[in-house]
């Protein structure tokens, strides 16, 4: 049974495979989308009910993960979100009020933590990881 459904919003094809994978050998089911365009029609076709958990990198093509955010949370305000982003320039306190964030590159164990973290609603803080 798995641990849960997670979205995944990556444009980075390397880094979506990753995260996809890690994911997945660890239980939880994965709907994985090149962009935040793509990832909104996934999640609108899937339902968004199933999903309890959207993994998103800040940065992306035809709908960034903030956008993509604000449009999920238009239809369920309580949906899960774990940011990802590789930007320095990103304000992270911002992201932090919206959801949780994790700092690229990150480690295989860093991603299971904020995951877990995330959908937990623990609070725990190390490096490279932070949930609001």
């Amino acid at each position: 049974m798995p641990n849960g459904t997670i979205l995944v919003a990556e444009d980075d094809d390397m880094v979506r495979s990753f995260v996809r994978s890690v994911l997945e050998r660890h239980g939880y089911r994965v709907l994985a989308a090149q962009d935040g365009a793509a990832a909104l029609a996934l999640a609108e076709r899937a339902g968004l009910t199933e999903i309890d958990l959207v993994l998103t990198d800040v940065d992306m093509p035809a709908l960034n993960g903030i956008e993509l955010v604000r449009s999920l949370r238009q239809l369920r305000p309580d949906l899960k979100i774990l940011y990802m982003t590789g930007d320095p320039a990103v304000r992270l306190y911002e992201l932090r009020g919206a959801g949780g964030v994790i700092e690229k590159p990150f480690a295989y164990s860093t991603l299971l933590r904020g995951v877990a973290a995330c959908l937990s609603e623990q609070r725990p803080l190390r490096a490279g990881v932070s949930v609001a």
